[in-house]
This record gives structure tokens, sequence and C-alpha cells, in this order.
């Protein structure tokens, strides 16, 4: 077992104790003895338990006390009930209380089946006193590199290996700032109303029993977030907010590729007025294609400036490292990081941090300013792990600011229980209007066993359309991987090769050539890509026209879905407008619903004004 495996102990003298639970009991009870003024001639320790597994201890403490003994407060058993026993019949308070809880520990280790019983360990309080407390300037130095994180024990060694920072005796270090209420310590797995919690990610329902190799017993751990290091009940877990002062440092101003419409510095003005408003989020509903990063600068600069900690976070790691060259150009003198599996330099600090949301689990309480990029997407949609994770990464005074082209029903009911800001950007960067879907009835002839495909001549008729009359590439989107094969077959009947290069080329998320094929369209190396809902958002083609097949299929394309992709057309300040087709067997009302979405934002930015061209 390790040597950082807790213990659970009682200090008291003639009127007080004190429970805790420590790796390192014996620095515990010197702060004790220093900071509570127990008088060292009258005061008894007892150590109530061996060393054991993180899980079972904190279990074990958890059950043998009450609110004020697990917060480590001084419990007095100063009672007249209690000096009368004392003086008069020589009993002993505070051995009583001491035999009391070896009783329910003893009674809590036979349930959970351990053969050994543990009984009373006393020790002699004077061996304690020679110990030393860390150096300030070490204690500092580590909290300095670990604050605002959530993570294992190895992990904060690795911190401080990244960062060139070498301590003597880390477990000493990681007790005294517990001691000095800068860090929390918990099993990664633990019991939550006799459930099973990962306190990692939050998880109760994915947790897989096994034998465990480290502490030699049955343990559990979690699958759900088991790539971000594995969650046990033995292993221990640290949780280290940042401070939450903000100071004034220096003045940063953001630069723009481009001067913000008028529309954009109105959402950008909202945003900064909404940092100093009693709301602890806003909503940014931006049309696709507005420009909507861009109008997140400047409440970024104004975190910075005061010498506070951003978040700019996105559910996908390729829009993770492309984004962060753009913050980079945009604010040269900030220290960026980007952070997504496969990244380098994971545990530095920096002031400004690009992250997929699942790297969000390894902080706490870390940020001043999270901006969360793509709400609607895979996989931060839908997931309770990772909307969990953000608003832990958050500090307790800190702000959200959500991004999205379509908000959740979820979204809408925290606006109206006055939770969350709405903030509109309902036009393009460019002034034009969106382009507005054309809802086609046609048959799609498909038989599944026979994976024969007979498209309707509508829809080859918009591809020449697109392709021959309006020099456009096309998004032809399908609803599974399956049929993004068979279509790029059958289109390629229609458009054979000129000069050995493929007209039509299919991707999907299990194509191990997706980035390839994805950057040669993007490069205009050929002109039409069947994909599946993967290239529905983050993917920008100067001239582009939408064709969606199967579009009937409203339980894979949701109005929201449908909207993303027919978000893909006239997005280009060159070529701002351009043609999208929902075809399917049958006119569905998600079809319809997306359809009149996007008129409803056309309209409500025609009458405000923000459309300069129809």
């Amino acid at each position: 077992m390790s040597d950082n495996n807790p213990i659970i102990y009682l200090l008291a003298d003639q009127e007080r104790y004190i429970l805790g639970l420590s790796s390192y009991p014996e620095l515990e009870i010197k702060f004790h003895l220093e900071k509570n003024k127990f008088s060292i001639e009258n005061s008894r320790l007892f150590f109530l338990t061996k060393q054991l597994s993180w899980g079972i201890a904190h279990y074990i403490f958890d059950q043998i006390t009450d609110l004020a003994e697990r917060e480590g407060k001084e419990i007095r058993e100063n009672s007249f009930s209690t000096k009368v026993l004392s003086i008069f019949w020589d009993v002993d308070p505070i051995g009583e209380i001491v035999d009391k809880k070896i009783m329910m520990i003893n009674k809590i280790l036979g349930k959970l089946k351990f053969k050994s019983k543990v009984s009373e360990l006393k020790v002699n309080i004077k061996e304690i006193l020679d110990i030393k407390f860390p150096e300030v300037v070490e204690f500092e130095q580590v909290y300095k590199f670990i604050k605002g994180r959530k993570i294992y024990y190895n992990e904060i060694r690795q911190v401080l290996r990244e960062n060139r920072v070498n301590v003597n005796d880390l477990n000493k270090v990681l007790v005294y700032l517990k001691l000095l209420g800068k860090l929390r310590v918990f099993p990664s797995v633990t019991y939550n109303n006799g459930d099973l919690t990962c306190q990692r990610c939050g998880n109760t329902d994915n947790l897989v029993k096994i034998e465990c190799n480290y502490c030699n017993c049955e343990d559990y751990y979690c699958q759900e977030c088991i790539l971000m290091g594995e969650a046990r009940l033995c292993r221990p877990l640290y949780l280290i907010p940042a401070d939450n002062s903000l100071m004034e440092l220096n003045i940063i101003e953001p630069k723009y590729r481009f001067n913000l419409t008028e529309l954009q510095q109105e959402v950008s003005d909202k945003l900064i007025d909404f940092l100093y408003e009693d709301y602890q989020q806003a909503l940014v509903w931006a049309v696709c294609g507005a420009g909507k990063t861009e109008v997140s600068f400047e409440i970024i600069a104004d975190v910075l400036s005061q010498g506070g900690k951003v978040l700019f976070a996105i559910p996908r790691k390729d829009v993770v490292i492309e984004l962060s060259e753009r913050l980079k150009e945009a604010f040269p003198g900030v220290d960026i990081k980007a952070l997504y599996g496969g990244s380098l330099d994971k545990y530095q600090w920096a002031d400004l941090i690009v992250a997929t949301t699942h790297q969000v689990l390894r902080y706490y309480q870390a940020f001043d300013l999270i901006v969360l990029d793509e709400v609607d997407a895979f996989p931060y949609r839908g997931s309770k792990i990772l909307k969990r994770a953000i608003r832990y990464a958050k500090k307790q005074k800190g702000k959200i600011v959500y991004m999205t082209a379509t908000p959740s029903e979820e979204d809408f009911r925290n606006l109206e229980e006055k939770e969350t800001k709405l903030i509109k950007l309902s036009a393009r960067y460019h002034g034009y209007p969106l382009p507005e879907p054309e809802l086609i009835e046609a048959k799609i002839e498909y038989d599944k066993e026979l994976k024969e495909l007979q498209l309707p001549q509508m829809a080859i008729d918009k591809i020449k359309l697109s392709i021959e009359h309006d020099l456009s590439q096309v998004f032809v989107f399908v609803p599974s991987r399956e049929l993004v094969d068979i279509v790029t077959g059958k289109l390629i009947e229609y458009f054979p090769e000129i000069d050995g290069q493929n007209w039509i080329q299919g991707s999907h998320s299990q194509d191990l050539r997706r980035e390839e094929k994805r950057e040669s369209f993007l490069a205009g190396d050929y002109p039409v890509l069947v994909s599946t809902t993967i290239m529905e958002r983050g993917v920008t083609v100067e001239k582009a026209n939408v064709i969606v097949l199967f579009a009937d299929l409203d339980y894979i394309f949701s109005e929201e879905t449908l909207i993303q992709m027919a978000g893909r057309s006239g997005r280009s300040l060159k070529y701002p407008t351009g043609k999208v087709w929902f075809i399917g067997d049958r006119i569905t009302e998600e079809m319809k619903k997306a359809r009149d979405k996007i008129r409803e934002l056309n309209q409500e930015s025609a009458e405000k004004g923000y459309l300069k061209y129809s």
C-alpha cells in the first residue's frame, strides 16, 4: 500500500478533540497543536486506524463523523454532565469517544469484509514536535503551478516536472496546503449516499468492479473518463481552487483580422456589460457564419487585462488547433496553450487556454471566464459529465459564455428562469441573408439489403447546376457511413474522372483519409464532398451549395442539424449567397422548422437594418 494512504486520528485534551483523515497525520497534529493551542502536557493522540486505501478510509470517516467533525472543527466536551462524570465517577469522556469511534470503525470494516480489526493506537505527541513545516517558498511555488486543477498525485508531479519545480517531500507540501485551505483531497471514486460516484466526471453508472493491484482489495474504476486517467476507489484526487481575486495588471487590446460590423460591435459591448452584471452565464445565439468567435475577443481581453484566467472550450480537436492560432494572432502578447488528446505540455499554465471539452475535466475552480463555443455539438451536447466539468472549472465568481447557432430547449428554460442573459447575433458579418432551404419531395429508392440506390434526377440536376452553372462546390449530406460510400459510388457514374481526378469524394468519422479529403475539399481540389454530419460545422468553403439527401429521416436530421448543414452555404465575403436543398420522400416538420427558423432570423435582421443586401 502507498505511503500516501491515509489514517483516521483523534487529537484531544481534557475538554475538546479534533478528528482528522490524513496521509501525513503527524504534520496535521503539529499544525493543530500550534494553531489551536492544545496543551502538550494534557493532550492525547490516538490513531484510530492503520493505513487504509483512500476510498475505504474516506467512507469510514464520513460514516463515523458529523459535519463539524468532518470539517476539522474543535468539538468541546465541557458540558456539566461530562464534568460531573469525570470528577465523581472517574469517567474518561475522551476515552469513551475513542472507544465509540473504534467500535463504529470495526463494525464498518466488518461489513466491508475486512478480516483484521483495528484497535486504538496511541502515539507520543512529543515525538511529533520535531517535524518541520514546508518552507513558505516551497509550498507557494507548488501552489502556483497546481492551482485551478483537479488532478492525481502523479499528475501533480508531472506539472512540477514540466515547470522545473523540485520538491523534497511532495506529500508533506500537499497536506500543508490542505491545512491552509488551499486544496481538498478525495478518493477519485467514492460513496455518495450509498452509491459509487466518480469524483472526476460525476459518473454513477459506468463503474467497473476489479481486483485492484494497487490496494490488493476489491475496487472500482470509472470507464466514462478512463482516457483522462484511471479513477479508482483507492486513488486520491486533488481539487485545488485558484484564487478568486482579480487585480489590475495591464491593458490588453485584441487585434482583429477585420473591423467588426455594427451588430458584432453591439454584441461585443453587451458581453462586456454581462461581465459586470448579476448573471453568471450568457448565451450568444449566433447564426452560422456570423463571426461569433470575434465578438468574444473584447470580453476575453477585459478579463486578461485584470490578471484573470480564461478558458475557450470547443468540443472538437481540429477546431481547437485552428482557433488557438487565431487567438495567438489576436493576442500576440498573451501566453496561450492548446489542449487536446495528444497535445504536449498539458500541465503548463497559460493565461488563455484553448481546449476540447474533455480536457476541462482536469480543472477545478480555475477560470474567471469560460467561453464555450459550439455548445450544441457532440460530445458536449447531452453529456451531463462535460456540463458538470465546465461548471466545476469556473471560479465561484466566474462567468460562462455559451455560443451556439441552434439553442436547445434547456437553453431556453435557463433564459425563462432568468439564469442566463440572451445576446443575439442574428446576421452574418457580410450583411447578406442566410440562404433559405428549398424543401423538395422526391422519392429516393434505396434497398438496404441489396445496397442498391436510385437517386432522383432532380438531385443530379441540382449538383450539375451547382458545378457547371454556379461554379460552386457542393456538400452532399447523408445520414449514415454506409450511405456515404453508396451515394459516392452512384454519383461517380454521373461525374466521371477528369484528368485522373475524381469529382466526387466521400468521407465519414471512420474514414482514415478524412482529414486529407477535408483539406483537399477546402482547397478546391474537387467539387463534391459526400459526408455524414461530421462536416456540418467548422468547415468554410469560399463558394458552396448544400444538398441534404434523405432529409426526411428526422431521427438523424433534426431542426438543429439541418440549420447547421444549411449554414455551410454563403459564408464568404466574396460569395455571400448560395443554395440549399433538403430532399426527402416527404416534407417533415423538422425540415419546415429549420427553414422557418432561418426565415425568422433573416426577417429579424432585416427589420433591425442589419441586412444591407437582399
